[in-house]
């Protein structure tokens, strides 16, 4: 069990922390941006504070990538001074309830360089991140699995896919399947595919979709998505377009496969013995 270190209590930092719940829930840009400041006046360490200025007041993913780089470094400093670098805490940043401002300006970051396609420098934020929380409840673990794919490194994905336990779901198995199919290799690039059809019964659907334009016609919930479902893949897909934008011919070669599995299942159960 972590020991939980001693940290400096700011006499605010409760009403910092409500300040900026009151930005989260502005009805205005204005408001937002007033709550906010005054949640940083109150706690100048209030790292969400800082990251919810930093995207709120740019104007371009590069811009808020520098803005996000700088609070990582006050993060770091608050790290460092608060004693969290140190061997007995490394792994379990996130458990440490002090710790997880500075996880989501560190996966900000990685998102955000993802999104510049800069993909060395993504992936390693990403094997950074995952020393510093082993359980990984950000879900880093998804982004990483893309950038891999991005790079072709089937090495570095299946020893991903490896420590997580073999994962079964939808943000391991579509770009598994992608990289194989990259790599020419269409026998393992199937395997994934109908792996993934068997995880997510909404895969048919989304591919048909994804081909016809019309990903538009799905709502998803206000508080999140339901995971192996068609929500999970626009989710997936819209979060990762990096690795999906020019891929067309992948989705038309899987849509092929899933709807010859659909006519040979149908077949197979209209088999008189």
């Amino acid at each position: 069990m972590v020991r939980k270190l001693k940290v400096t209590n700011f006499a605010n930092s409760e009403n910092s922390d409500d300040f900026l719940e009151m930005a989260y829930e502005a009805k205005t840009e204005a408001k937002a941006k007033s709550y906010a400041k005054k949640a940083l006046e109150l706690d100048p360490d209030n790292l969400d504070a800082e990251l919810f200025l930093a995207d709120i007041n740019t104007k371009s993913q590069l811009e808020f990538l520098q803005k996000t780089e700088a609070i990582i470094a006050h993060g770091n400093k608050l790290m460092e001074e608060q004693g969290f670098f140190t061997k007995e805490c490394m792994g379990d940043f996130w458990l440490i309830l002090e710790t997880r401002p500075y996880m989501r300006a560190r996966h900000q970051y990685a998102i955000l360089l993802s999104q510049c396609r800069m993909i060395k420098k993504a992936i390693t934020e990403c094997e950074e991140m995952l020393k510093l929380c082993k359980g990984d409840n950000l879900g880093v673990r998804y982004l990483l699995m893309h950038l891999y794919t991005v790079m072709e490194d089937e090495k570095s994905a299946l020893k991903l896919h490896k420590k997580f336990e073999l994962s079964m779901n939808t943000q391991f198995l579509l770009p598994l399947s992608i990289l194989y199919y990259k790599l020419l290799d269409f026998k393992k690039a199937k395997k994934y595919l109908l792996e993934l059809s068997e995880t997510n019964k909404d895969t048919k659907e989304f591919f048909k979709a994804l081909l016809e334009q019309t990903l538009d016609k799905f709502e998803l919930g206000d508080y999140g998505y339901k995971p192996f479902t068609i929500e999970e893949f626009i989710i997936t897909f819209m979060g990762n377009l990096y690795l999906y934008d020019g891929l067309m011919d992948y989705f038309l070669w899987g849509y092929d496969i899933l709807k010859n599995k659909k006519l040979r299942e149908y077949n197979k159960s209209n088999t008189p013995f």
